[in-house]
């Protein structure tokens, strides 16, 4: 794809979709996640090829890989349920009827099986398939009833790995922690180790939703943030630019710094009626609003895990931010804005694809899996929807200014 072609930006927020090359969907395959020395586990003897896959509410992302786990290829694509809605919720009514969820599921499972055959053209067939996924897409893709995970008290009794079979590879999922923190999380809190440290260790994994884990080997604390697709962002009808919600952070920042917008969110006159070009968007007000309560929601959510851990935000050792949001995050911008405390810089870093990485380390070591259950009885999730701090720190984030 070349370049973005649009109407001039009106201030640069240097994502090179000017240039030749510009302007693609980034998706984040990889994990920059490597085994530590003496815990990486060796390979399962006597096995071949495997594949792993990320079923995102918005991307699939799968990869191929030889039996000593080395990376052989790599596929994405949208998935094809977002006809029946951007985030889960929508997808979880859309559920409620028995034929839209038989769609659903075939959908995502024609998704699993292109992917496989894709990977698979160069004549490595893959033995098995590991799947990490959220526990709404997880019950689409195994054609359950969603219905508990969407009404009070938000249960999920088929939290357990599922076993199926993807264009005749057997698959199976990693098991989830609750409704709103799934195998996706599980996998990141494998990738990451958090399990086997004694350090403290922040996993923040913003996408169409957002999940958070706070913790060590000894306990470790999770909820689920309704961030929404503000973080994943928009692009604008007949142009090819994109922006996301990473790189509106550091324009978020920038109007902040040269005072074209204050700290509620208020546009400066004359981008207060027609908002301003950036990124091949036009960055509206109502735009604005819906990254702000998407900001609030996790960065309240993240307190309200410090404080339930009784640690403050400096005493957080490690930050990982997992996925694309947080490869391309700058994370000055993430503190100017309030997104993270400004003692977390420093100690952030890019984690890649964390799901993915989950899923490799269950397809290329026997004892992974045995550890991601064990992640799911040590972990303890709290509802952010029925804590009365969450409500009042959520109103405090609203306001786009540095954190602690």
């Amino acid at each position: 794809m070349e370049g973005f072609r649009g109407k001039e930006c009106e201030i640069c927020t240097g994502c090179g979709r000017c240039a030749p090359g510009g302007g693609e969907m980034r998706v984040i395959t990889r994990s920059f996640l490597k085994p530590e020395r003496g815990q990486g586990g060796e390979p399962r003897p006597g096995r071949g090829a495997f594949a792993a896959a990320d079923v995102g509410t918005t991307t699939l992302a799968m990869e191929l890989y030889d039996s000593a786990g080395n990376r052989m290829g790599v596929f994405s694509r949208p998935n094809p349920q977002a006809f029946f809605g951007a985030d889960v919720i929508s997808r979880i009514r859309a559920g409620a009827n028995p034929l839209i969820l038989g769609q659903m599921r075939s959908q995502v499972r024609g998704a699993l099986e292109e992917g496989l055959a894709e990977l698979c053209r160069g004549g490595e067939a893959a033995g098995e398939l590991w799947i990490a996924a959220n526990t709404t897409m997880v019950y689409l893709l195994m054609g359950y009833d969603p219905g508990e995970l969407g009404t009070a008290p938000f249960s999920a009794s088929r939290l357990e790995s599922q076993s199926l079979e993807i264009g005749g590879v057997p698959a199976r999922t990693l098991p989830g922690i609750s409704a709103f923190v799934g195998g996706d999380i599980t996998a990141g809190i494998l990738a990451c180790g958090m399990h086997r440290k004694k350090e403290i260790t922040l996993l923040i994994d913003l996408g169409t939703n957002g999940e958070l884990a706070l913790g060590n080997g000894e306990k470790i604390l999770a909820c689920g943030t309704a961030a929404g697709p503000a973080f994943e962002g928009w692009r604008e009808q007949g142009e090819e630019g994109r922006a996301f919600g990473s790189d509106l952070l550091g324009l978020l920042a920038r109007l902040l710094r040269e005072g074209r917008m204050d700290e509620t969110g208020l546009l400066a006159d004359p981008y207060f009626e027609r908002g301003i070009r950036a990124g091949g968007v036009r960055l509206s007000q109502e735009r604005i609003r819906a990254l702000q309560t998407a900001k609030a929601a996790v960065a309240a959510g993240i307190r309200v895990l410090l404080e339930e851990y009784g640690i403050t935000p400096g005493q957080v050792d490690q930050v990982y931010l997992a996925g694309g949001f947080g490869y391309f995050l700058d994370p000055a911008a993430a503190v100017a804005t309030g997104l993270l405390p400004g003692s977390f810089l420093g100690r952030v870093r890019a984690a890649g694809n964390t799901a993915l990485a989950g899923a490799w380390e269950c397809g290329r070591r026997e004892e992974a899996i045995r550890e991601a259950e064990e992640i799911c009885a040590l972990v303890q999730t709290r509802n952010l929807a029925r804590c009365p701090r969450f409500s009042q720190l959520f109103i405090e984030e609203m306001y786009f200014r540095p954190g602690p």
